[in-house]
């Protein structure tokens, strides 16, 4: 029973937010659609990135306003688009910066846990992932982990952003997105069950 109870509960954080998963589906998805149809009615990129750009933005303002509970990173998520949009006005329209306000969040969350990993104080992943008895030796490389995936996506969304039109961008940006998701999810779901063994057999390690 033992081997049939230990993959679900790996990642328990990640299973009980199956539906939050679900319903970002849709939130990723419809700025694509957005800037599809957009883009032919208006006079540049960067005006048809801002208005597919605001459609996520809202949704977490009218789940927010529904709940009466802030997520800190639809909180972030949206001071990151208004600060783009606010360098894209200053960069005379350039779409550049909307193209990349996420991947500055996450290089930035990346740059923060490996700092946090570097100065001997991580930040506790561990405790977030539900992993019983975490301790600093587990955070650690949980940190570096995840901090440095974070920054790779954040430069790999800016190689594509320099390299492709906006309208390529949009798509393969999303593709990218869901595909790096995927695997970072997979490789940390086996990592994470990899260390319970020891931190259920050792917990004052």
């Amino acid at each position: 029973m033992t081997s049939h109870a230990e993959p679900v509960e790996a990642m328990p954080g990640l299973s009980r937010n199956r539906a939050g998963l679900r319903r970002a589906v849709p939130v990723m998805l419809a700025p694509v659609l957005a800037y599809g149809l957009v883009r032919p009615a208006v006079g540049s990129d960067a005006l048809a990135l801002g208005i597919a750009g605001a459609i996520p933005v809202a949704y977490s303002i009218v789940l927010a306003v529904v709940r009466r509970r802030i997520d800190p990173i639809a909180l972030l998520t949206a001071i990151g688009f208004s600060l783009a949009c606010v360098a894209s006005v200053l960069a005379g329209g350039s779409s550049l910066p909307l193209k990349l306000h996420e991947a500055a969040i996450t290089f930035g969350i990346g740059l923060v846990m490996l700092v946090a990993v570097l100065i001997g104080r991580p930040l506790p992943a561990g405790r977030v992932l539900r992993v019983p008895s975490a301790t600093r030796a587990i955070d650690g490389p949980l940190g570096a982990a995840i901090g440095g995936f974070l920054m790779l996506h954040a430069l790999l969304h800016l190689t594509l952003a320099v390299s492709l039109s906006t309208g390529s961008y949009v798509v393969v940006s999303r593709v990218v997105d869901w595909g790096t998701l995927a695997i970072g999810a997979l490789a940390l779901s086996a990592y994470v069950r990899r260390l319970r063994p020891s931190a259920v057999a050792d917990p004052d390690a």
